[in-house]
């Protein structure tokens, strides 16, 4: 729970339903990221919301960290 909460005041991330809107990443970078995650790993997410791991692994990825 902690994750997340510094995780919408970062990027300032808007609730939606099912998860968050991509739409409201303040980070560009994050942003481009979690849409090319969201489209290429999650089948059954919706074009604009995601959870927040995915906003958190495309975070990682940004930074560099590489994932097997």
């Amino acid at each position: 729970m902690a994750i997340t909460e510094a995780m919408k005041k970062k990027y300032k991330l808007a609730k939606k339903k099912r998860g968050y809107a991509i739409s409201s990443i303040s980070d560009k970078v994050v942003k481009v990221a979690t849409q090319i995650l969201a489209g290429k790993v999650m089948n059954k997410c919706c074009a604009d919301k995601v959870p927040m791991p995915m906003v958190a692994l495309a975070e990682k990825c940004t930074e560099g960290v590489h994932f097997n």
